[in-house]
């Protein structure tokens, strides 16, 4: 496979999870945050933005349509949803021969939906956030369901997961951080219901532990359970997953400290306790965690993607 079209399959997956991840935080975030007084919402407007990995300026006012235009549809913020979907599209546009018709359909009709005027729906931003994730979990199962499961998927899916590790480390810093840093009060509760709904966590969270939110019990479920998709560790499993396969199918002679990197990854979330985590220090554990997913984005480039082609061939 071309390292071009390596690049634009593990990014087009990429923008798409960023996508979803950023519809999904909205949708939870106007719920908590139309209900509250001023001060609360400000408080609540100003962490969704540091989740999304936007500017915060503190003396901006929680305005709903200019908060959702700045997330949704303004195509020079770089993380909204339409610069994700425009950077999805694009980037599947270049390898369109990869994908299957079904996949690039659907990736389609998301972008005619991203296109979709303000006033269309802008008395139902849930609703309209909803089909946004809906469409994206379509094109999920449809490409899932209609592409080989080659090195192309494989460089989707490990596309898929590194962002979704990056988002669940970025919201543990800022969200889990803010209320567990502060003095408990009765809006508590909500708050930590909305960080288990930003990983679409609440109800699989409460199957195991019950609706007793517990803050060590929510760090646990969120970066250690393997079991649960939108977890660190089951992402990491994933990570690991698909460079095994990707190695496999490619044959490369240059991936064994890439593979180490993920492998001693997977193996700290494996055998990591959340009390000892947290006695040791949960912001150093979520910044080392974090330089290593960094780590391990930058060794694909340097293996699969930015190598000099004459150190793949054979002396």
């Amino acid at each position: 496979m071309l390292s071009r079209v390596a690049d634009s399959l593990y990014w087009l997956s990429r923008y798409l999870e960023r996508a979803e991840h950023t519809a999904r935080l909205t949708s939870v975030y106007f719920d908590l945050i139309l209900d509250q007084a001023s001060q609360l919402q400000q408080e609540r407007y100003h962490l969704l933005l540091e989740n999304l990995n936007m500017p915060v300026d503190e003396n901006t006012l929680f305005e709903p349509d200019a908060t959702l235009k700045l997330i949704v549809q303004n195509e020079s913020n770089a993380n909204s949803i339409a610069s994700c979907v425009m950077q999805a599209r694009e980037n599947a546009r270049q390898v369109r021969e990869r994908l299957s018709s079904e996949t690039w359909t659907h990736i389609n009709q998301l972008y005619l939906l991203m296109k979709r005027p303000y006033r269309q729906w802008r008395g139902q931003p849930q609703v309209y956030m909803h089909q946004l994730i809906q469409q994206i979990h379509l094109i999920n199962g449809i490409s899932h369901a209609t592409m080989n499961h080659d090195e192309g998927w494989q460089f989707m899916q490990l596309g898929n997961y590194i962002e979704r590790a990056t988002s669940i480390l970025r919201l543990m810093r800022t969200q889990y951080l803010a209320i567990d840093g502060r003095s408990p009060n009765r809006e508590d509760y909500l708050d930590w219901i909305a960080l288990l709904k930003s990983c679409t966590a609440f109800e699989a969270y409460c199957n195991v532990y019950t609706a007793d939110l517990v803050p060590a019990h929510i760090a646990e479920f969120l970066l250690l359970k393997a079991e649960f998709p939108h977890s660190l560790h089951f992402s990491v499993n994933m990570m690991r997953n698909s460079l095994t396969q990707i190695g496999q199918i490619t044959k490369s002679h240059r991936n064994q400290q890439l593979n180490r990197k993920v492998g001693r990854l997977q193996s700290s979330l494996q055998f990591s306790q959340i009390d000892e985590i947290i006695d040791a220090g949960l912001e150093k554990f979520l910044q080392d965690i974090n330089a290593q997913c960094q780590e391990i984005h930058e060794a694909v480039y340097q293996v699969y993607i930015s190598f000099p082609v004459a150190e793949e061939l054979p002396v």
